[in-house]
């Protein structure tokens, strides 16, 4: 065997089923959520952002929507089951440079009721920002 093969870490294009969890974050700071990754939060409409800089962790967390730290989870698109949560400010906030869309691998729930999303365990699912 060729010991100089590169693994692609990327997913295929189109619409493939997933039947788990699926989050991403790309470079305008928005994270989409699938239906599943939605449910996790129970629908919630808001949620709060966490972040644990040691770990390089991000939570949601379901909140009242009308709390002043809440960000509101929203509908994406006219059909399917994808939400977003814009989360510039976060971003910017904590200095999380985003150039690329970004997958959450193993994105799952705490004890808390925390959705974790660990940004050391991401693929590269975008071809890099258009917005330059």
């Amino acid at each position: 065997m060729n010991s100089k093969w590169t693994r692609f870490e990327g997913r295929q294009h189109g619409r493939t089923a997933r039947p788990g969890l699926r989050v991403t974050i790309g470079p305008r700071h928005v994270i989409y959520l699938n239906g599943k990754a939605f449910d996790a939060i129970d629908r919630h409409p808001a949620v709060e952002m966490l972040y644990d800089g040691n770990r390089r962790i991000i939570g949601l967390k379901p909140v009242d929507p009308h709390k002043s730290y809440a960000f509101q989870v929203k509908k994406h698109g006219s059909s399917g089951d994808y939400h977003r949560i814009s989360a510039s400010a976060f971003c910017q906030h904590f200095r999380l440079q985003i150039d690329r869309t970004l997958l959450f691998e193993g994105a799952e729930l705490d004890n808390d009721g925390v959705l974790l999303l660990d940004l050391n365990r991401t693929v590269t699912v975008g071809r890099g920002s258009r917005y330059k």
